[in-house]
């Protein structure tokens, strides 16, 4: 987990300096801010595998339950923090999800390899 973190990382700022590159000094903000969101969903996601471990050994039913809320916690917790970056604190939208986009992104492709 922790090379997908370091990929995600590398991604997110490569992904800050194009955003700063093309819409100037004011990206920066949203571009982190869309990153931050991406690890933050990262990490959800580890800690809930980490419980699934903990859970399987005793009762697989209960552990592909805990992964199943996992799912709907990250999600709900990408939308519920995409629309206050982009409704409350009024981010710039493009900087904001396509930092966020690639590096989820990143996260795929670093899954698959593994």
């Amino acid at each position: 987990m922790r090379s997908l973190l370091i990929i995600q990382l590398v991604i997110i700022l490569l992904s800050v300096v194009v955003a700063v590159h093309y819409f100037g000094q004011s990206a920066m903000l949203p571009a982190f801010y869309g990153g931050a969101v991406a690890l933050a969903n990262t990490m959800l996601l580890s800690g809930r595998i980490k419980k699934f471990d903990e859970l399987a050994a005793t009762s697989p039913q209960t552990g592909v339950l805990s992964l199943m809320l996992g799912v709907v916690q990250r999600f709900v917790f990408v939308l519920v923090a995409l629309g206050i970056g982009l409704g409350a604190l009024k981010l710039m939208p493009l900087p904001l999800l396509g930092t966020f986009m690639s590096s989820q992104l990143a996260f795929v492709i670093g899954s698959m390899r593994q």
